[in-house]
């Protein structure tokens, strides 16, 4: 049975790389995965039968056990994460980075991404070296690079070197532009910037994966297994996963070794006097701090829309009788009225008795029960 990395699906097909036969295979997925509801990702292993050289097709028969799934760009098998970010056009947005950094510190726990500025000829030496100190020693890879000038480019080659990695960032950063210049024969296309907005044009439509040659890197190419990069669409802010709003601290550790000696137990490190967190803020990067408040008030109210959309309220109507979009709405009965189903007299759930009159004949009953008459057959009374 051969096996192979799936590379792209697209309408329901996919295209599978296969390392024996060195093909890359046009795939369709045994029906028995449909029906079992299995869904196929970019990055995951699957095993082939039926396979065709000739016509490059087979069958996809099996869906292999990941390793990881990242959820937004949906890609399985992922080694590392490579967060791209412009320094200019678009401007470099801390909140923005650091909300990538926590999406993906979710997805691919307990491995780092690694920050990669693009156009940094654009950028001023004092600009790039304060970059660097926010993040290097927190402890996260930092490469600054350029796709006009080729600064950079061997660095972040060597760090894709063996490994399957995924550029994420919004449209407009260069991710695409970045892949070109490392392999020169993927022909990736590349958009260009609105400059009116200050935003990208989303060029990439679909995840897919490239295999890394590193032709133009002979030190690279001589002492690296197969390398694959995933190329994704951008996406907006929305897409990306809130944590808990208790533990979003967890997701920056340079605030998390403050808040370790807070002496507040439930401390959110935002509001409360005398927080150890916000006596020491002048030890924290203030672009982070901003992003860490920021980032637990979206998990507060994405919190409480959860709660207020989980509740389930029965609706005052219910449709009556016809085909489907012809049946009448009819007003339902107060629970008040309604008959105990069977279900419930099995469970013994009865409803409360909350009436003076309930209560009153519960009195009427006992007071029978006492005058030996609970006894008396309902047909022999007249």
């Amino acid at each position: 049975m051969a096996s192979g990395t799936v590379l792209r699906s697209h309408a329901g097909g996919y295209l599978v790389y296969e390392p024996d036969l060195d093909t890359v295979f046009q795939c369709a997925a045994r029906g028995r995965l449909k029906k079992e509801r299995k869904s196929i990702f970019t990055g995951d292993r699957v095993e082939l039968d039926e396979l065709n050289p000739e016509q490059n097709t087979a069958v996809i028969t099996t869906m292999l056990e990941r390793e990881n799934l990242l959820s937004r760009p949906p890609l399985a098998n992922v080694d590392q994460v490579i967060i791209v970010q412009a320094v200019h056009q678009p401007e470099w947005n801390p909140l923005l980075t650091d909300r990538y950094i926590v999406h993906f510190q979710l997805e691919l726990s307990p491995v780092l991404p690694v920050l990669c500025f693009n156009k940094c000829d654009l950028a001023e030496e004092s600009e790039l070296e304060a970059l660097r100190s926010i993040y290097e020693p927190l402890g996260y890879f930092v490469i600054f690079v350029s796709a006009v000038t080729g600064r950079g480019i061997e660095d972040l080659a060597r760090s894709l070197a063996s490994k399957v990695s995924v550029f994420a960032g919004q449209s407009g950063v260069g991710k695409s532009s970045l892949l070109n210049c490392i392999e020169k024969g993927l022909q990736i296309k590349t958009g260009v910037m609105d400059h009116e907005f200050g935003v990208g044009r989303h060029t990439t439509t679909s995840s897919e994966l490239y295999r890394l040659s590193f032709e133009h890197f002979p030190e690279i190419r001589e002492s690296q297994t197969a390398s694959w990069v995933g190329d994704t669409p951008g996406f907006n802010l929305l897409e990306l996963k809130h944590p808990q709003p208790a533990e979003v601290v967890w997701q920056f550790p340079e605030i998390l070794q403050l808040a370790q000696e807070c002496k507040y137990l439930n401390c959110l490190h935002v509001v409360d006097n005398d927080c150890n967190v916000l006596n020491h803020i002048d030890d924290i990067s203030l672009e982070r701090y901003n992003s860490y408040a920021a980032i637990v008030s979206d998990a507060q109210m994405e919190y409480s829309r959860r709660q207020v959309s989980s509740q389930k309220v029965e609706a005052n109507v219910k449709n009556v009788g016809g085909k489907a979009g012809k049946a009448t709405q009819v007003p339902r009965l107060s629970t008040k009225y309604r008959v105990v189903s069977r279900r419930r007299e099995k469970q013994g759930q009865y409803e409360e008795i909350d009436t003076e009159d309930d209560l009153e004949d519960l009195d009427n009953l006992d007071n029978l029960d006492d005058a030996g008459l609970d006894g008396i057959d309902d047909e022999n009374i007249e």
